[in-house]
């Protein structure tokens, strides 16, 4: 627990249950439903509001009960607005403000879940809610491993907006190209679920990694001025999806939802793949070296496009200024590259800005252009590639957007992949650099049991399921 800080992120109703437990589970919702509904004092509903109402609720206790897995104060976002709740792509079809609002009433007034902050329709802030120990006791009888309820969002998402500002989920047709990147993602999300991702630190150093992370969540809350979220790291979160940013799907489509990825640079070394050591690569000035592989120049210093114009003790206030230019619409607020200084640099903001665009003229014409969420179609067209790949092969590959983690042992193969798929994706040369390869540390000596039995085995599967029930709890 950290002082001032409530975990909190936006409630998700696209949860149901799976498997053969799955009746169990609907039967115990059913009874928290009946209670619920002996609190109510209004006529009975026609078909369909019952049935939407039914939905509601079985999906806000699902989440409920999974935010207190993940965390027992974890909290989740609730908006009250009507406008918002109704046709909303953020929500599923069957969500109406009327029947999703009765049902959270009905579960706050028989206990079920307890308010934490009060936000309302008048005011546009989001409520805080929380599942409370009587939700926790009626579900947890049926529901032992986290896969025993999936969380059904469609993986392939489109949110628009203006930069700077929360982007919007809209609805859309499915095309020849969503069809094929959600079965890729079903090929890649099924092949990482084979493997355990785990964090091998004490409880100490997580809980100073924590601090860390709360602080940059509450710093980039106030770059972004939006409100603060926290969520602590949950290890079961490990489906990927893809968040594409235009109707015509040019912009965007990084991937999204790995635990991993909200670990704090230096600390990724201590994750493990089945206890396994890794490492992980990324590629070298990508965005920069796609901009010039377009304009078909020569990108100027090949070993370190960021060391130049100012040398390399400046180098990452340059690598900043120069994604900040090619992503921003106009001109940016110096607050917005925290590593440059005036006093060291002897110059002004502007002055530092021009320089980098002199430097870089050649693909000047790109700057201050929003550039930046198509070349983040493109570098998730080579992420893509790379994961096929290690699927092709049967072994994990996780991305951290333009990097990947796998076993350390694949070290030499990562790097070769990765600038094999950025040839063939983008046909242009991008060195992939080592960040870290991590040291194995587990029991040593000949292995005797027959290794595809342990790795595809039902023995493996137990384990798998039993280390994700211990990082739960």
């Amino acid at each position: 627990m950290f002082e001032n800080v409530t975990p909190s992120r936006p409630i998700n109703l696209f949860r149901r249950p799976t498997g053969k437990r799955s009746p169990a589970i609907l039967d115990r919702l059913d009874a928290i439903q009946v209670e619920v509904e002996l609190h109510e004092q209004r006529r009975a509903r026609d078909a369909s509001a019952a049935d939407r109402y039914q939905k509601c609720l079985r999906a806000i206790c699902l989440d409920l009960f999974d935010a207190m897995q993940a965390d027992q104060e974890m909290c989740v976002g609730v908006r009250r607005d009507k406008s918002a709740l109704t046709n909303n792509a953020a929500y599923p079809e069957f969500v109406s403000a009327r029947q999703f609002l009765d049902a959270l009433k009905g579960l706050l007034t028989a206990g079920y879940a307890t308010q934490i902050s009060l936000g309302t329709e008048a005011s546009g802030k989001t409520s805080r809610i929380k599942g409370t120990q009587k939700l926790r006791s009626a579900l947890a009888i049926c529901i032992e491993y986290p896969d025993e309820v999936i969380d059904t969002t469609d993986p392939i998402r489109l949110k628009v907006g203006k930069p700077h500002q929360t982007k919007k989920s809209i609805r859309y047709e499915d095309t020849p190209d969503t069809i094929q990147w959600r079965a890729n993602l079903q090929r890649i999300n099924e092949n990482n679920g084979r493997y355990v991702l785990s964090l091998d630190l004490t409880s100490i150093e997580r809980a100073a990694l924590e601090r860390e992370r709360v602080a940059k969540a509450k710093e980039k809350a106030r770059e972004d001025r939006k409100p603060f979220e926290y969520e602590r790291l949950n290890t079961a979160r490990t489906r990927l999806f893809r968040v594409f940013n235009k109707p015509d799907w040019t912009e965007g489509g990084r991937f999204f939802g790995g635990w991993w990825q909200q670990v704090p640079r230096g600390s990724r070394k201590h994750i493990t793949i089945n206890c396994k050591a890794t490492c992980e690569h990324d590629f070298t000035s990508l965005h920069l070296r796609l901009l010039y592989a377009k304009v078909g120049e020569p990108v100027p210093s090949i070993d370190d496009p960021y060391g130049q114009p100012y040398g390399v003790e400046h180098r990452e206030a340059v690598k900043k200024a120069f994604n900040v230019i090619v992503n921003s619409p106009r001109k940016p607020r110096q607050d917005s590259v925290p590593e440059f200084s005036s006093s060291q640099l002897r110059m002004t903001w502007q002055r530092f800005l021009d320089g980098i665009t002199e430097h870089h003229k050649p693909i000047s014409t790109y700057f201050y252009s929003g550039e930046g969420t198509r070349l983040q179609r493109a570098d998730a067209n080579i992420a893509e590639r790379v994961m096929l790949k290690f699927v092709a092969m049967g072994y994990p590959c996780f991305p951290v957007h333009d990097s990947f983690i796998t076993f350390a042992t694949l070290d030499d193969e990562l790097g070769q992949i990765m600038e094999t798929a950025a040839a063939e994706e983008a046909a242009v040369t991008v060195p992939a650099k080592r960040k870290y390869v991590a040291q194995y540390s587990g029991p040593i000596g000949p292995v005797t049991d027959d290794i595809g039995t342990l790795l595809n085995g039902p023995e493996a599967r137990s384990w798998v399921l039993g280390e994700r029930k211990r990082q739960r709890t």
